[in-house]
């Protein structure tokens, strides 16, 4: 069995009502997955949320902060639009050498929003704000914004 540590930083006086976070992964799906954890438990407390809403995600993109940033508004849309959260989320990163464009390929779990889901509160959007998505010698780590 391997364990797999998924963090995530919450950073305190960034930005004015918004929810400034520092994401860390060994791999870009863990990244990313990170920035789905942060997201999620912001807006829910994610114990509350069942597993029988399935969404499939797929997203291309030149640069990882347009690819993740596209990620993380697409799970906001589908809480807008279809009322739905999530409480988890299994992710593939692939770069296509021809086409120098990275593909996101997301499976997503939960369920449509009821009284039974205890809210936190309501991520309206994803900000430019400090946004990055870098390598370094211990992983990978980014920076997202999250309009409140």
């Amino acid at each position: 069995m391997v364990v797999v540590i998924i963090s995530y930083r919450l950073l305190e006086d960034i930005a004015i009502a918004d929810a400034c976070f520092d994401l860390f992964g060994n791999s870009l799906e863990e990244l990313f997955h990170a920035g789905f954890l942060a997201l999620m438990e912001t807006s829910v407390e994610i114990h509350t949320v069942k597993e029988n809403v399935k969404k499939n995600i797929t997203l291309e993109h030149r640069n990882l902060e347009q690819l993740l940033f596209g990620f993380l508004e697409e799970l906001i849309f589908l809480k807008d639009a279809e009322f739905l959260i999530f409480k988890t989320c299994e992710l593939s990163i692939d770069l296509n050498p021809e086409s120098s464009l990275y593909t996101l390929s997301a499976n997503v779990t939960g369920q449509e929003f009821n009284n039974e889901v205890s809210t936190i509160t309501d991520v309206k959007a994803i900000t430019f704000y400090q946004l990055f998505v870098r390598q370094n010698e211990n992983g990978w780590e980014a920076r997202v914004t999250f309009d409140l």
